[in-house]
């Protein structure tokens, strides 16, 4: 999710990108005349599936908000550093040592939360997009067994070598009929405390905070 939710890892082997999702009545697979083998295109079947779009924009709000504060510890460290450049000129040399003992105690203290941010981030990345991969996983695996299929191969995973495949073994259209008659998959709520802000912003993890301008050298 800037990043949307990931690609989904389903039990599925790589082909080549061929084509996106089908009609909205695809036909359901016949066992008789179809192989043993079928192939979805992942991205288009997560594209259609109930649930992902409001994860998507519950993710963006929360990212919202710990990007603001990763964003307000730099601003203050950046000012501190500004201030004590400002005022060097006329402190002691002691004086200068214990300012900048205590900036780089402030940049070590907001890397750490941010650090700390960003892994918050991906935990709750992880919880949204779990039920969803779930749901997937477990539609697929259901019209494989249903139809006695061997293999279903997601001709949207990354690295596939081949160029093309037979359409009429696309079952990406069935696999997505499924999921909408399922029903939505609610997120779930955040922990408490947890940032929520505007629903409009890009959802990226909070970056890291940069070191920030440096300190003048002691004379």
């Amino acid at each position: 999710m800037v990043r949307a939710l990931r690609a989904i890892p389903v039990i599925l082997i790589a082909l080549a990108a061929v084509r996106p999702a089908a009609a909205q009545q695809a036909p359901a697979p016949n066992p008789t005349a179809f192989p043993r083998l079928v192939w979805i295109n992942s991205q288009a079947v997560l594209a259609a599936t109930p649930g992902r779009a409001a994860a998507e924009s519950l993710f963006a709000r929360e990212m919202t908000g710990y990007r603001a504060e990763v964003q307000r510890l730099q601003a203050a460290f950046d000012s501190a550093v500004a201030e004590y450049n400002r005022a060097a000129p006329v402190m002691t040399p002691a004086a200068k040592t214990q300012r900048e003992d205590q900036l780089r105690q402030m940049q070590t203290r907001n890397q750490a939360r941010a650090q700390e941010l960003d892994q918050t981030a991906q935990n709750r990345e992880a919880e949204l997009t779990r039920p969803i991969m779930d749901r997937v996983n477990a539609v697929i695996e259901g019209i494989r067994a249903e139809f006695n299929y061997a293999f279903v191969f997601d001709v949207a995973a990354q690295g596939n070598p081949i160029v093309t495949a037979d359409r009429s073994l696309d079952i990406t259209a069935f696999v997505i009929q499924r999921l909408q008659a399922a029903g939505d998959v609610s997120p779930p709520a955040g922990a408490p405390g947890t940032p929520s802000t505007r629903p409009d912003s890009a959802a990226t993890r909070p970056a890291p905070v940069p070191a920030g301008p440096r300190l003048r050298p002691r004379p």
